[in-house]
């Protein structure tokens, strides 16, 4: 703003200058205190914070060293990663009945370091905070009753109405500006929403840019993908076996299980198909590796052959959901718009699995 230079950072010593007592932590035995290994680089207020008396119990030479250290490793692997390893970062951020999670602009960029060796691009909206899909303030998330009446659930339809608006501008006018300039060339996708908009995201991402989809993880809450967890593959059942017709439907059982009495009555009579783990029960955090949810994506690559195949006539897909978030985006994406049935999805409610919105 001033067009001056100015210095905006100090050189703060890990070991005191002097080997005093009125020195932070000079008393430490260390022969040279000028070498770069006892040097750090903070700001004004940090350098105050780490050198007064209240807090040398807490910003010990042992841990000023770690948090160096540490800084130094991410920004030399960072620096490291050639312009291939770029990816931009999308958040979508909702309300799960009334409930939220941080996902910042950090934990994104924490969990693509840490988990795909990339180096995470903010595309900036005019507010700023990067690709961001909003949907914390959408009315109507929580407005039906524990049964539902007429009124409320009609302001329910009017909340996955105005939420699919809100990822539709955001992707049109943002993300797909961003991919017609050449500025996304790898997408990296976070979401926390309710499950058939999360779907509605998948389906609405651009199949032609590389995408990975990030999961959040209950068991730690990050967001960061483990490279030691088990592998868990899934299969494709024929639950019902009856004759193909316009309508099918299509039970999800990964982060839990969808007992055949929780089908809404007017399915009842359909062909129906599921998908469940091989070998593992459902769990929330089935998903804690990529390569676990690279399974889930074949197994619905199979099951959408299998339509192709044997059930040509299925033109819509009644899906009943039991997924983690990374997996109901990645629902969206396998399907193909030109090829596939409509997905009609269904979001579960305390009186049972009610139609929430299409995708066609």
């Amino acid at each position: 703003m001033t067009e001056r230079t100015l210095r905006q950072g100090e050189l703060a010593h890990i070991v005191g200058q002097q080997q005093t007592a009125g020195s932070p932590r000079g008393r430490h035995d260390l022969e040279d205190r000028e070498t770069a290994d006892n040097l750090m680089l903070v700001c004004a207020d940090e350098h105050d914070e780490i050198d007064a008396a209240g807090t040398l119990d807490l910003f010990t030479v042992e841990r000023l060293r770690r948090i160096k250290r540490n800084h130094e490793d991410r920004i030399r692997h960072v620096t490291g990663l050639g312009d291939d390893r770029a990816t931009v970062v999308l958040r979508m951020a909702g309300r799960v009945r009334g409930y939220e999670v941080e996902l910042t602009r950090q934990t994104a960029a924490t969990a693509v370091i840490t988990s795909e060796d990339r180096f995470p691009l903010f595309l900036e909206s005019y507010e700023r905070h990067g690709l961001e899909i909003d949907l914390r303030h959408v009315p109507g998330e929580m407005t039906v009753d524990r049964c539902g009446v007429p009124d409320e659930e009609t302001a329910s339809e009017a909340y996955y109405r105005i939420a699919t608006a809100v990822i539709d501008d955001v992707i049109d006018h943002q993300l797909n500006r961003g991919i017609a300039r050449e500025r996304v060339a790898h997408l990296s996708v976070f979401g926390f929403a309710r499950l058939p908009l999360l779907v509605y995201l998948g389906s609405r991402l651009d199949d032609t840019v590389p995408t990975d989809i990030y999961q959040r993880h209950r068991e730690d809450q990050s967001w960061s993908w483990s490279k030691t967890a088990p592998v868990v593959d899934f299969e494709v059942h024929l639950d019902v076996d009856q004759q193909p017709s316009q309508d099918a439907v299509l039970m999800l059982n990964l982060s839990g299980t969808i007992q055949p009495g929780e089908v809404p009555p007017h399915l009842g009579g359909l062909r129906r198909y599921r998908v469940s783990p091989v070998g593992a029960a459902a769990a929330p955090d089935i998903l804690r590796s990529r390569a676990s949810l690279n399974r889930f994506e074949q197994a619905l690559r199979a099951l959408f052959a299998e339509l192709e195949a044997n059930a040509k006539q299925v033109r819509r897909l009644h899906v009943l959901l039991a997924v983690p978030l990374s997996a109901g985006v990645t629902l969206g994406r396998t399907r193909d718009r030109y090829v596939h049935p409509v997905l009609v999805l269904y979001d579960r409610t305390p009186c049972g699995y009610r139609q929430a919105l299409e995708i066609s």
